[in-house]
């Protein structure tokens, strides 16, 4: 079978166990401790930064492959925590080779090439650059996508900082607490996450199946092999196996441990002992939005204290089912007192913010962070812009108003699991903590609270800097980064509580915004339009995706290829949404206003200027001036890489107020 049998013990997998540890002396030459922070990419995966570093590679007491030990440094990169799992793989529609079956086992019974075909379909789905050439296979190193890790990177990342004979010291017989191996595993690979992880918090290092590596193997390389970043021989049939196995014995789960396969693309030749997991490079100024390895120490979990806040006031319960209609020559909102607003001087942008948007704890180094707000705050203080807001203070929203979204249970399960303590809701995607769901109920109470001051004659628009976001929650499941839908809650509050029945979304962010959709798929009183970089997550979208039932035609999606820039954008907007929006004729509109298409943006592959930004607000307000008094709530989506983030709102924000 090509697969030489590996005797060995598994390194462990579970979930966030990296958050809990208490910091790990790394033994590079620098002496340093690290730092690894973790993320989950846009495709819901757990990764950890790595961080670079210079390490004793080999071994002078293995087989004679691993000989000499020699000094090797490495850049950082991103490394996923946990070997890929069979669900995983089957997202992008490849049959699954695996011989033991189960959703969050490992994959294996995998060739070498379907492996490294799997990292370029995860790249296109994240929206960057596959690193192979599907002809050659050949790896290009400084493509931004996913790839198999080099043999370096792996024992680098294995031994997390130690020079003994496994990540956590020399004594096999403690191998059994961190790895699946001929002696414990039953004959047969187990669910990720069962075991401890290293010091660096990845799982499964030393045992459950072994993995690729991108080097070709020869048994003399480490003789002449460079100090770094190395890379492996530039020719050779096999490809390097790293880590140990189901059926491997200690030996076979050390660190320094090096075996070989046969790279063909067959796979009944595969074997069903050896899986794979993906890295990623990180260069120092960090693709993910995260900062260079000057970190020290691992970080603890949030300290989680119960949020002790009633979150179920909302609004103005007095005003249900009044319509306010335009008449000639007056604007159509309502003051406090029910009246209409007579021709006047245009009020201010409102602007929605609270501290409590900043208690929702994601885990560190995770893209959706409260630095996101600070970052926007800070750049509208020190421009002035902020002093000439209207400032607008949000309230929780009622269960009443959430509930017309989401389901009861899911709405229940989201306040149990964030006062429980729970570190996800749902996925690891959307890691949560004790305020979260505090956080939540202000997030969707904001939007109505900027409902109210535009229809109330306080402010003509207004712009809503909260978090979480929410474009992808469903009515009953969290995704995304998302809890609850805060956009499409906002809308139906509109219809219900002003009895405007004729809604405009125009969602921008760079991922399409499938819950919206969903809310609204089949519901003629909402003209839902979306452009988005496709195909990427969460993989909806389709411009064939327009609606059902009285709803069709009332869904327009606009999937755009990555690196599509202000142009297309532009020309979205000026051809499909203007004619389409003003045909409808809406009477309130809301912007979903993610600003991850940035050029500069950590997570999108797409192209959108600052400026762009700009001319894309100036039209969507001036379709609502010609159609609704210029009645406008554009609420925070996306939007990761910080600099481009509060200048790009910025920008949104100056169009708004003009």
């Amino acid at each position: 079978m090509g697969f030489k049998p590996l005797p060995m013990k598994a390194a462990c997998i579970g979930i966030l166990v990296l958050l809990t540890l208490a910091g790990c002396r790394r033994q590079g030459s620098t002496g340093t401790t690290a730092t690894p922070q973790t993320m989950t990419t846009p495709s819901g995966i757990e990764m950890v930064l790595i961080p670079a570093g210079t390490f004793e590679m080999g071994s002078d007491k293995g087989t004679p492959d691993e000989a000499p030990v020699h000094k090797v440094s490495v850049g950082s990169f991103w490394m996923d925590r946990y070997e890929v799992v069979q669900e995983e793989f089957r997202k992008y529609q490849r049959p699954d080779p695996s011989h033991f079956k189960g959703p969050r086992q490992p994959l294996e019974q995998i060739n070498w090439t379907d492996a490294a075909g799997y990292c370029n379909d995860r790249s296109r789905a994240d929206g960057l650059e596959p690193c192979y050439d599907e002809k050659t296979w050949e790896c290009n190193f400084n493509a931004n996508g996913y790839r198999l890790p080099t043999e370096a990177e792996w024992e680098y990342a294995c031994r997390a900082g130690t020079t003994t004979q496994y990540s956590f010291g020399n004594n096999a017989g403690s191998l059994k607490d961190y790895a699946w191996d001929a002696d414990n595993a039953s004959a047969k690979t187990h669910p990720v996450g069962q075991k401890k992880p290293n010091a660096w918090g990845l799982y499964d290092m030393h045992g459950n199946v072994a993995e690729w590596c991108n080097d070709r193997y020869a048994k003399d390389y480490y003789q002449q092999s460079p100090d770094k970043d190395p890379r492996g021989p530039t020719e050779g049939r096999e490809r390097v196996i790293r880590g140990g196995a189901w059926n491997s014995s200690a030996g076979s789960c050390r660190s320094a441990y090096r075996t070989s396969s046969l790279s063909v693309d067959d796979t009944c030749l595969a074997d069903d002992a050896i899986g794979f997991r993906c890295v990623r490079n990180a260069p120092a100024s960090s693709s993910m939005g995260v900062s260079p390895m000057s970190i020290t120490g691992i970080l603890p979990v949030e300290d989680r204290k119960s949020h002790g806040r009633d979150a179920h006031a909302t609004g103005t319960p007095n005003a249900i089912n009044r319509v306010w209609e335009p008449t000639h020559g007056q604007d159509a909102r309502a003051t406090t007192g029910g009246g209409l607003m007579p021709s006047q001087p245009k009020p201010k942008t409102g602007f929605v913010y609270d501290d409590v948007y900043l208690e929702h704890k994601t885990t560190p180094g995770h893209p959706e962070s409260p630095a996101r707000l600070t970052a926007i705050i800070e750049k509208l203080k020190t421009d002035g812009v902020y002093a000439q807001l209207v400032p607008l203070t949000p309230k929780p929203a009622s269960l009443e108003r959430i509930q017309a979204i989401h389901a009861p249970r899911y709405v229940e399960r989201v306040r149990i699991s964030c006062e429980t303590g729970e570190e996800y809701l749902d996925s690891p995607d959307v890691p949560i903590s004790r305020k979260s769901y505090a956080a939540a109920l202000m997030a969707a109470g904001g939007v109505l609270r900027a409902v109210d001051a535009v229809m109330q004659g306080e402010a003509n628009n207004a712009f809503c800097a909260i978090r979480p976001p929410g474009h992808h929650a469903l009515e009953d499941r969290a995704m995304g980064f998302c809890i609850f839908n805060n956009v499409a809650i906002g809308t139906r509050y509109v219809q219900q509580q002003y009895g405007l029945s004729k809604v405009l979304i125009v969602d921008w962010d760079v991922h399409h915004g499938n819950g919206t959709q969903a809310a609204f798929y089949d519901d003629p009183s909402v003209l839902y339009f979306s452009v988005h970089q496709y195909p990427f997550y969460p993989g909806s979208g389709s411009e064939a995706e327009k609606g059902r039932g009285q709803g069709l035609n009332h869904t327009i999606n606009v999937p755009l290829p990555g690196g599509s820039g202000d142009k297309v954008y532009l020309e979205a907007f000026e051809q499909k949404l203007r004619p389409a929006a003003l045909a409808f004729a809406p009477q309130f509109v809301f912007i979903s206003a993610g600003f991850d298409a940035h050029e500069n943006d950590t997570l999108g592959g797409m192209r959108v200027t600052t400026e762009g930004y700009g001319k894309l607000t100036h039209i969507v307000k001036g379709i609502a001036n010609q159609c609704c008094q210029g009645r406008l709530v554009s609420v925070l989506e996306g939007g990761y890489g910080l600099k481009g983030l509060a200048a790009s709102v910025e920008t949104h924000i100056r169009v708004l107020m003009d």
